[in-house]
């Protein structure tokens, strides 16, 4: 029974309401992913047989990081108080007992010169000093006098009592002033010693990454204050900045530690493939951008050989790229054929919209041993993963409507529920829609909800059923529009037959809400 059903739930008509958006081809933007529903979603996985995905909460505007505060579960609020990142807004958020509380904890565009906000971490001694630190982009004017745009990566703290945050203030400003827009991020992480690596970005700086005298496309370690610790590999040696502890990095994503060798892993974005997963050793050069695996994003390769002498191989890399974001080792028991796997976060896979998912790798001494992909069928671009204090993995969404979802085991009558309910759905929607069979339509409209363009009732409510509209709308469906049908540009199906594009007109008018 659990082969069929596992077989079912893999059968595309089971999650036909779960499409991915679609663009149109002159568009470049980033496409906002499908609206994830209400949730919960049940799936088949291996060596864990099902997997249940539950919305915590949601409305987070891009959320980045979280921590689970010390000392703050109850039995009411069993995963205890959780203080989350968002990174265009610049807010810390709270969430309690399942809800996002709607006063933040804190404004940081208020206290800092912020354009983005990053990650956020508790001191290893937060129960007794109340440190929280975050990463952040900082603004100042131009050198040059000008409006032109100039930033830089800074490592700040403060200290967070009776539910805010106070005592803000930097620790330590990158030197890694730049007037490129984009190549953004930023993640710190504590070692067992007390100091902390904190990763400067590239900036789109294809010269920096490689030269000891600057901090962009740089991992440093400090100490919690922002100084040099004295055994930094760099210290003493002319010409190179002592922060420094790893050089060659492209766009820190992410670190987590192995669970039993000690050892701190790191993930970072390529271009269009090279995504990596490198084990940090400290003084060594990851390669960026004079041996990677990927290419620029015209196609070209940024270098012919992926490894060069004095340069490191990356342990795990992907091409063509996934957008790596996070990653961390699972230790719990609640996923016990899963323990010491690791998980790694993707929002983007080649580039399509819609693609975001979650990977679990399977390792042993020697590396690799399989992969496979989690949560397609979400659509969601996924930005974070971590274990909760309840041995269960949570994960944040990168979207304008952001959530935090949880991950558990999943029953064969949760699945076998899911299933049936996912066929009736899947039944509904080819009953109403059998004439667009063949077409991309159902990636972007439903019936009754807005994913990337309206709903058909919604276009039904807008145009009558006369010549004049069925030419006017048969025409946006072959030529392509300009944004009416939705928010981006409607996607040109120019080798649609134009009597089958009309009958898809004339069904859709005929949808009058009830």
């Amino acid at each position: 029974m659990l082969r069929s059903l596992r077989h079912s739930l893999r059968h595309p008509c089971a999650l036909a309401l779960l499409c991915m958006a679609c663009a149109s081809s002159s568009s470049s933007a980033q496409v906002a992913s499908p609206v994830l529903g209400p949730g919960p979603w049940v799936f088949p996985t291996f060596e864990q047989d099902f997997l249940k995905v539950s919305v915590v909460a949601r409305g987070l505007d891009h959320p980045f990081g979280l921590v689970f505060l010390p000392g703050t579960a109850t039995t009411a609020n069993p995963l205890g108080d959780i203080l989350l990142t968002e990174r265009n807004v610049g807010r810390v958020r709270l969430l309690r007992n399942g809800k996002l509380q709607e006063e933040p904890v804190a404004d940081l565009k208020r206290a800092f010169s912020l354009e983005q906000l990053f990650d956020i971490k508790l001191h290893p001694n937060f129960a007794q000093n109340h440190l929280l630190y975050f990463t952040y982009i900082k603004t100042a004017p131009h050198p040059d006098g000008s409006n032109h745009y100039w930033v830089t990566t800074v490592l700040a703290r403060g200290r967070f009592e009776n539910g805010r945050l106070s005592n803000l203030e930097d620790v330590y400003e990158a030197d890694a002033w730049s007037g490129n827009i984009g190549g953004a991020s930023s993640r710190l992480h504590f070692l067992a010693d007390g100091t902390l690596l904190f990763g400067v970005s590239h900036r789109i700086d294809e010269q920096a990454p490689q030269a000891l005298d600057s901090d962009i496309g740089k991992i440093l370690r400090l100490n919690d204050d922002g100084s040099v610790p004295a055994d930094n590999p760099f210290v003493g040696v002319e010409g190179a900045r002592s922060q420094i502890y790893v050089w060659g990095i492209r766009s820190v994503m992410d670190f987590t530690t192995h669970p039993h060798t000690g050892k701190v892993w790191e993930v970072e974005n390529g271009p269009q493939g090279g995504d990596e997963v490198n084990i940090l050793e400290a003084g060594l050069n990851y390669g960026w951008p004079i041996a990677t695996f990927g290419r620029d994003y015209d196609g070209k390769r940024f270098t012919p050989r992926p490894q060069l002498d004095d340069t490191e191989l990356p342990f795990i890399y992907w091409v063509p790229s996934i957008t790596v974001s996070s990653l961390r080792f699972y230790t719990g028991a609640a996923f016990p054929h899963w323990k010491d796997n690791l998980f790694v976060t993707s929002m983007i896979t080649g580039r399509i919209p819609g693609t975001g998912h979650l990977e679990r790798i399977v390792l042993n001494d020697d590396g690799e041993l399989r992969r496979e992909q989690l949560l397609n069928q979400l659509h969601q671009r996924i930005r974070y993963v971590v274990q909760g204090p309840d041995e269960l993995l949570y994960l944040l969404t990168d979207e304008a409507d952001g959530a935090f979802l949880r991950l558990e085991p999943g029953t064969a009558a949760e699945a076998l529920a899911y299933a049936s309910q996912s066929a009736t759905l899947a039944e509904d929607l080819t009953s109403e829609t059998l004439v667009f069979e063949g077409s991309d339509c159902q990636a972007c409209h439903r019936t009754e909800q807005t994913l990337l363009g309206p709903a058909y009732r919604a276009i039904a409510a807008r145009y009558e059923l006369n010549d004049t509209n069925l030419d006017l709308l048969t025409n946006k469906i072959i030529q392509g529009g300009d944004g009416n049908w939705g928010d981006v540009p409607m996607t040109a199906h120019a080798a649609l037959d134009r009597n089958t594009a009309k009958n898809m007109v004339r069904q859709i008018l005929s949808l009058k809400a009830n």
